[in-house]
């Protein structure tokens, strides 16, 4: 598919360098006819017939470049053959003025590097070799008509063939530089389409400020694929009474009401910068300070939580007015060491955070009463100078040796 665009856009690029093209041919022969004037008629340095026979092959090469112009510029027909049919009819109308002034070694050969050039504006590489193929022949034809005449110097034979030669390299060089300009396009866009891509996944799991943090940086493909120690401080919220509630509702309703919630859950999260873990039923896992370094990831989580359960709230009232099921939803906030990383199969891989910490902050959670939002004495610890908490004094933890001292937020 994105060959297809670019080839399209390479397309409109050659329609728009034949476009430039028939503008410069226009003006081109307007000043050569000038010119022809000028030589005969104010310099007097051109024959009487040869002047007439140019003047009047320039006038037909007119006539082709104005409607050439007419048809490409004005009434927008353009076919990929043109840009072929045009470059022959240029070394041919050339070719004929240049016999006819008898230019044979005058400057205006150089003409021929000209429309050789002119011709890298068509964006194709076979448009540029014909170009300096039929370039070459129409010099050819010139040197050979230079023989038996009198008025002009011959062109020895090693000069003519260099000359054929130069041209046919001008055009080779020109080509390439245009097809490898053609693949530097094509490799940017596929580098584009994988970014893309790769953004999308990550927008998976994190706002898109992260995301992109992660894609500019210099090793940003590999974060989140290693698997490292860090510190982390961990989110978790859960809906109070979903299982009753999931043997009540529908499928449908069930879901679209999940939907709806985790929906303004993960816009709260990515407003924070967090990272999201998964989600597990009904319940949702949250990360901050990996994979990037947040010095103040305990204060983004208790934020967070703080924003949850307001969004919460007027996500209810919400359902109150269209006469439909509220949630009540229990968090618990926590810092410390975990294991992070992408684990699964080579097939298929998700980002996921582990350790005791993280079983920790989901017993946390299981505590914390629809509204309210738990945290531990180290994430407190860490965040108290920002908000306003209340002891509940040591709780006992399933997996803990001893009591933990556990602190509501303030409302």
């Amino acid at each position: 598919m994105t060959k297809d665009k670019i080839n399209k856009l390479f397309a409109a690029e050659e329609r728009s360098g034949e476009q430039k093209m028939n503008l410069v041919r226009l003006v081109f022969i307007a000043v050569f006819f000038a010119n022809e004037f000028l030589n005969r008629y104010a310099f007097g340095v051109v024959d009487q017939a040869l002047h007439v026979r140019a003047a009047w092959t320039l006038f037909v090469w007119e006539l082709f470049a104005a409607a050439a112009w007419l048809a490409v510029n004005r009434l927008g027909f353009y076919a990929r053959w043109m840009k072929y049919a045009a470059a022959a009819l240029d070394a041919v109308f050339l070719t004929l003025v240049l016999v006819l002034v008898e230019g044979n070694n005058g400057p205006l050969i150089s003409m021929y590097y000209v429309l050789i050039i002119l011709s890298a504006m068509r964006y194709s590489g076979k448009a540029i070799l014909a170009s300096a193929g039929l370039s070459a022949a129409g010099y050819a034809v010139v040197w050979y008509f230079s023989f038996g005449n009198p008025r002009l110097r011959p062109i020895p034979v090693y000069m003519a063939v260099l000359t054929m030669l130069i041209m046919a390299l001008v055009g080779v060089i020109a080509g390439y530089v245009v097809r490898k300009m053609r693949g530097l396009v094509f490799r940017f866009a596929e580098n584009l389409v994988r970014r893309e891509l790769a953004e999308k996944a990550l927008l998976r799991y994190v706002s898109h400020q992260v995301a992109r943090k992660i894609l500019d940086s210099p090793d940003g493909g590999e974060i989140m694929r290693e698997g490292r120690r860090t510190h982390a401080a961990i989110l978790i919220s859960d809906i109070r009474g979903f299982t009753p509630m999931s043997e009540e509702l529908g499928p449908e309703e069930l879901v679209k009401l999940l939907n709806a919630y985790f929906s303004r859950m993960v816009d709260v999260v990515f407003r924070h910068n967090g990272t999201l873990d998964k989600f597990v039923g009904d319940a949702l896992i949250v990360v901050f300070n990996d994979p990037f370094e947040q010095p103040d990831a305990e204060k983004r989580a208790v934020a967070c939580a703080a924003e949850m359960q307001a969004e919460i709230a007027a996500f209810n009232l919400a359902q109150q007015a269209a006469g439909k099921r509220t949630l009540g939803v229990g968090i618990g906030v926590h810092c410390g060491p975990v294991i992070a990383g992408n684990v699964g199969s080579q097939s298929r891989m998700d980002y996921t955070v582990m350790g005791e910490t993280v079983n920790f902050t989901s017993r946390l959670q299981g505590r914390a009463p629809a509204g309210a939002v738990y945290v531990s004495a180290q994430a407190r610890e860490r965040t108290e100078r920002d908000f306003s908490y209340k002891s509940l004094g040591p709780m006992e933890f399933k997996g803990c040796s001893a009591p933990a001292e556990v602190f509501e937020l303030a409302a």
